[in-house]
């Protein structure tokens, strides 16, 4: 197979995301790829949800060890220093599996993949799967170039996230994360096959930030109600 050079900008830390998608690149047969490592923050008071949506549950294996078992470079990095490494370094691919803000020199040099777990550009921001269910907008995965904008940039691909009669939150949120994944492994072999990336930059939608708790206990029941709708 075709042996492109992928970067997976990511968290110096077990990180669950990040473990997917190398297991899944592993899994596909990449070789030549590295991990830039960015130093991870622990937070005193960490948000906590009252319904956890994503998961967290990590191997507890750093991601140097894990990449020396992969055969996987890594380095740590700091932000400011992803710039100049991607200038140095030959990269076909950028994927993101967990970062903060970014330099704004990064995102507009180099075209970094990020895998949203929301339908952009309706559903920006955090929390995107409960507010969409909380407004009864479309739930789906879309993968995109970033740029400086929130949750904009240039589309690759979107997936809808199908929803069934026995469906729980839970298992709906799950089945958006290995879309999530698999879309973000997935645009190495999708991006050589498009010429058009269609911009999502919008003033029409707001980017919207963690759901007030006032809102959250009530999730449950809106989501009944919403797959009611769909399954109707």
């Amino acid at each position: 197979m075709n042996q492109p050079e992928i970067v997976v900008i990511s968290y110096n830390t077990p990180h669950r995301k990040t473990q997917d998608v190398l297991f899944q690149l592993k899994a596909k047969g990449y070789q030549n790829v590295t991990v830039l490592a960015l130093p991870f923050v622990f937070r005193e008071n960490p948000f906590k949800p009252i319904f956890a949506h994503r998961p967290s549950t990590a191997v507890d294996v750093m991601p140097e060890v894990l990449c020396e078992r992969f055969l996987y470079r890594f380095q740590e990095i700091k932000a400011d220093g992803i710039n100049s490494y991607l200038n140095r370094n030959k990269t076909d691919y950028i994927l993101i599996t967990g970062a903060g803000l970014l330099p704004d020199e990064l995102v507009e040099n180099h075209k970094l993949i990020n895998s949203h777990p929301g339908w952009l550009p309706k559903v920006r921001g955090l929390d995107s799967l409960k507010w969409a269910i909380h407004k009864k907008l479309p739930l789906g995965v879309t993968c995109h170039f970033v740029d400086s904008e929130a949750d904009a940039g240039f589309l690759i691909e979107q997936r809808e996230v199908p929803v069934y009669a026995n469906d729980t939150f839970h298992s709906v949120a799950y089945r958006q994360y290995e879309i999530e994944i698999d879309m973000l492994v997935n645009s190495i072999q999708v991006i050589p096959t498009r010429t058009d990336f269609p911009s999502l930059s919008t003033n029409e939608f707001e980017a919207t930030r963690r759901m007030p708790k006032t809102i959250e206990e009530n999730l449950m029941q809106e989501f009944e109600d919403y797959k009611n709708g769909l399954t109707s």
